[in-house]
């Protein structure tokens, strides 16, 4: 696979000494470009594969120069999220930890309460539930890559670990409580369409009276199924508001 990086979208030419590595085990297009070398804040790219125009974007932090394409398939988003394990740590953990220190002020909850953290990522959204004493705690997310970052925290080595879609869920348990950190935005991991499967999905596996909360949303359950308690808008970082959402099983 040929690959060449033209410019930024701004329109300005990329530096000659730019190093890049990017994924070899996808056929059409890498999965990911990891950009070293770029002006800061440079957050889309137009490149050349196999002599094809393909453009390509930072997804979640301009401070890790690492891209993916900007009509990204589930597939490739798999992979860029394994590669992504390498360094999403250093790109989202205070958002994350303080995300769900908020959602956690929102709510009581028993210690014993069986939780289920949604896209869990790293890990990262479920350490402040270990630190608060909650000690049933299953982390479910799609990359292999991810999930191996969270079983290595120490803070997490009591906790249960799924590798699963989360809208192919198959479960046998219920939970008191359901939360997800930035996994539930339509504009970015789902289709609008796919979004009434999803809360379909997330009201299964509630229990009678379980809640559901979650931050960085751009919709929310239907009141049929998960009645909503309380939801605003919650300034994580200096400049950046995030949607956030607590609702009840009906």
């Amino acid at each position: 696979m040929r690959v060449k990086i033209k410019m930024s979208y701004s329109g300005k030419e990329i530096p000659k000494n730019i190093r890049f590595t990017n994924d070899k085990t996808s056929k059409k297009r890498p999965a990911w470009l990891l950009v070293k070398g770029l002006p800061k804040n440079v957050m889309f790219l137009s490149t050349r594969v196999n002599g094809k125009i393909q453009h390509y974007r930072v997804y979640l932090s301009t401070s890790i120069p690492l891209f993916v394409p900007t009509n990204y398939t589930k597939n490739e988003m798999r992979k860029f999220y394994n590669k992504f394990a390498q360094t999403y740590d250093k790109g989202v953990k205070s958002k994350n930890i303080l995300a769900t220190k908020f959602l956690l002020k929102k709510i009581k909850m028993d210690k014993d309460a069986k939780i289920l953290d949604l896209g869990a990522g790293s890990g990262l959204s479920s350490l402040p539930l270990m630190e608060a004493g909650y000690k049933d705690i299953t982390l479910l997310d799609y990359s292999k890559e991810m999930l191996t970052k969270a079983r290595k925290k120490k803070g997490l080595k009591k906790c249960k670990f799924i590798l699963g879609d989360i809208s192919e869920l198959k479960l046998k348990t219920k939970y008191d409580l359901i939360f997800s950190v930035f996994s539930f935005a339509s504009n970015s991991y789902f289709n609008d369409d796919e979004m009434p499967i999803l809360w379909k999905k997330v009201a299964l596996y509630l229990k009678p009276n379980g809640i559901f909360m979650m931050m960085g949303n751009d919709s929310e359950p239907p009141q049929s199924t998960i009645k909503k308690i309380k939801s605003g808008k919650y300034e994580i970082i200096p400049g950046y508001k995030a949607q956030w959402y607590i609702g009840r099983k009906n």
